[in-house]
């Protein structure tokens, strides 16, 4: 049956390259579902969907941009792509399980409302890793891996980026338990990724931002990066980690658009430091490690692996609820059961550091196991 017939069902790929693929204008009643028979191994050069619902893609390979415009309750499961995934002005959008490595950006949701992404790795781009822009709202952005830039001059990328456009600002966006990490020695030393960068509202800043749990390792001084936080923007609970030459680790809250973020809370965080520029946030209960600190003796790591985040047992940041040690400990338990019986032993094995050295099959990002790609 062809596809333009089908009001609903399953369309099985077998494995090949099936060239440029264009759906405008359809509506099913019922979901219609392309699977590839075998994971990854049916290949299109790029996607369109525009004026379109109840899509579902599971397990595609494309080379080029995959772009949703104007179109609502889409799906992308299992999926590997060379290239960008582009959305605008899509309403209940699923991303899940999903590799996206290369080209010049990684995720675009441009006035997105409904969605989600989790599991999926995505990374290695010229400029932005994630964008979430416009009247982009009810977002979920967790447990994801945004796996670093190869930007050089005059770019200037960013791990995730929100901002306002046509008068409309993101709001009610979580970003949560997320490892963010940016590679000194890939791309240009002059180009670093900020962190998480809120930035640019439109007219009355922003609303209900929940950043929580994340673990995050760049050069950027604005490894999270707050402007305009105005109601209900909670940064709570995450792990910052410096980088080369003592640089990142930092919580910016930015005097810049004409507002105070009066609405921002910043608190049970691990970081190098916070510069509260406004002087308007609720700050408080964080661990401020500052400039020149061991951290041999307080991560297990520099960064590099989720494993690094882990406090040292007994030290300073060894505390429940402080950064994102509860995720941490919980990706442990995963990879192995009675990992969190410390027994005198630290968090794994024992060593000098009491160190996380262990595979973690338990949690994915993207596709295989954390260990696999970190």
């Amino acid at each position: 049956m062809a596809l333009a017939e089908m009001s609903g069902g399953v369309i099985l790929l077998a494995p090949g390259s099936y060239g440029a693929l264009s759906i405008e204008g359809r509506t099913p009643e019922k979901p219609v579902i392309l699977r590839s028979e075998i994971p990854r191994k049916a290949i299109f050069e790029q996607v369109l969907l525009k004026g379109s619902r109840n899509f579902s893609f599971e397990g595609l390979s494309t080379r080029g941009i995959f772009r949703a415009e104007k179109s609502t309750g889409i799906e992308i499961t299992d999926c590997s792509a060379r290239n960008t995934l582009y959305f605008r002005d899509v309403d209940h959008l699923r991303i899940d399980n999903c590799t996206v490595l290369g080209g010049q950006f990684g995720v675009l949701f441009n006035s997105v409302t409904h969605f989600e992404i989790r599991h999926s790795r995505i990374g290695q781009v010229s400029e932005d890793v994630m964008r979430i822009t416009g009247n982009s709202h009810d977002g979920l952005v967790e447990g994801n891996f945004l796996d670093d830039v190869l930007a050089y001059p005059p770019t200037h990328p960013d791990l995730i980026q929100l901002f306002g456009a046509k008068d409309a600002t993101p709001y009610r966006i979580t970003i949560r338990r997320n490892f963010l990490r940016d590679l000194h020695e890939t791309g240009s030393p002059k180009r670093t990724a900020q962190g998480i960068f809120v930035s640019d509202p439109k007219k009355g800043g922003y609303r209900d931002i929940l950043i929580e749990e994340n673990i995050i390792m760049t050069r950027s001084g604005n490894t999270i990066y707050i402007n305009g936080g105005q109601k209900n923007v909670v940064v709570r609970g995450n792990t910052l980690l410096s980088s080369t030459g003592d640089g990142g680790a930092i919580i910016r809250l930015a005097r810049k658009a004409g507002l105070k973020n009066e609405g921002t809370v910043v608190e049970n965080n691990i970081a190098k430091l916070v510069l509260d520029e406004t002087r308007s946030s609720r700050v408080g209960s964080n661990y401020l490690y500052g400039r020149g600190a061991k951290i041999t003796g307080i991560f297990s790591g520099t960064g590099k692996r989720w494993q690094d985040f882990l406090p040292v047992f007994g030290s300073a940041v060894d505390k429940p609820g402080l950064g994102a040690r509860d995720f941490l400990i919980e990706l442990l338990a995963a990879q192995k059961p009675g990992a969190m019986r410390q027994a005198g032993r630290g968090w794994g094995r024992t060593g000098r550091n009491r160190r996380c050295v262990l595979p973690c099959p338990g949690a994915r990002w993207g596709r295989g196991t954390i260990t696999a790609i970190s």
